[in-house]
């Protein structure tokens, strides 16, 4: 396994490097300029004051010297300076990344908690009430956006019902105002795996050794947990992988709704004013966060199949 996790790092290094080298493209060659956000039109209109500004973000060098630049420097740990702060950019990713760590972490076990027994109990009660029901809610809740679904339940909580304060800020993922952001972040990807689930329950439910466990005796609720969902929960680890890397890297809409200071939120502040060195290092973490989620799914394979081996 260490020979197998060692080569999946070293092929994950050209795969950073050409991230940051189609991020770092885009980012010279296509529209929009820092300088005329954060400088007002009278500023950037005097051709001198606008190249002494250029010059002093390191603007106004050619493409292959400001990437070498850039590159060197983050060998070195040096992953440059926000154009719109002015402040380096990693004491940022350090404050936030933890929150939408946290974030991500709660939302992922909420997900385990709701979607793997009712994914089960809806295979269980397959075609029937019970499982038509789950499977409706689940698309039903997937089929409404985050930036809708906020909004919404903020509007019927908050003003209607008036159960809770408007939960804005962070104040720690133990704190109330973090409960809906949560439910929030876990709704989407609810569907996919309560689905998961159904289906890989239903297939080891047509098993042999379910047959003879069930002829033994057992009571069902003990061949599903103890014999079907060990066998079923292959595809659904695979799927809940990939969703947390989603969910890390991708509650855009969740912190800028619940103005949490987060990766995220960092991310599109960072879009929205053009700051090259901060969206650099927003897309290299977050191609980070991916590849190593996908190696942890792989790992994870022989916990839950012994037979599985790396080679």
């Amino acid at each position: 396994m260490f020979v197998y996790t060692l080569r999946r790092l070293i092929l994950a290094i050209p795969v950073l490097f050409a991230v940051l080298f189609i991020t770092f493209t885009l980012g010279f060659y296509g529209p929009g300029d820092p300088l005329e956000i954060f400088y007002n039109e009278e500023l950037v209109s005097d051709p001198e004051i606008t190249q002494r500004l250029r010059e002093l973000h390191g603007l106004d060098r050619p493409f292959w010297e400001q990437f070498v630049d850039y590159f060197t420097g983050l060998l070195e740990g040096d992953w440059g300076d926000s154009i719109s702060s002015g402040r380096p950019v990693w004491p940022s990713f350090a404050a936030s990344m933890p929150i939408s760590a946290q974030l991500g972490l709660a939302a992922a076990v909420v997900l385990v908690v709701l979607g793997i027994p009712l994914g089960a109990l809806a295979a269980v009660k397959q075609n029937t009430w019970v499982d038509y029901l789950i499977v409706f809610v689940s698309i039903v809740v997937r089929s409404v956006p985050v930036f809708v679904l906020g909004p919404m339940l903020l509007i019927v909580l908050v003003l209607w019902l008036s159960i809770m304060n408007v939960p804005i800020g962070w104040k720690g993922i133990f704190h109330t105002n973090a409960i809906l952001p949560v439910l929030l972040m876990a709704a989407g990807p609810l569907l996919v795996v309560v689905r998961q689930t159904r289906v890989g329950v239903i297939e080891v439910l047509s098993e042999n050794y379910i047959r003879t466990a069930r002829a033994k005796g057992m009571r069902e609720r003990f061949v599903v947990w103890r014999h079907v969902l060990k066998n079923a929960l292959t595809p659904v680890f695979t799927t809940m992988g990939l969703i947390m890397s989603g969910l890390v890297t991708g509650a855009f809409f969740v912190e800028l709704i619940f103005g949490i200071p987060g990766f995220a939120g960092l991310g599109i502040e960072a879009f929205q004013a053009r700051d090259y060195p901060v969206i650099l290092g927003v897309t290299i973490i977050g191609a980070a966060i991916i590849i190593i989620s996908n190696l942890l799914v792989d790992l994870g394979y022989g916990l839950l199949d012994p037979r599985i081996r790396y080679e």
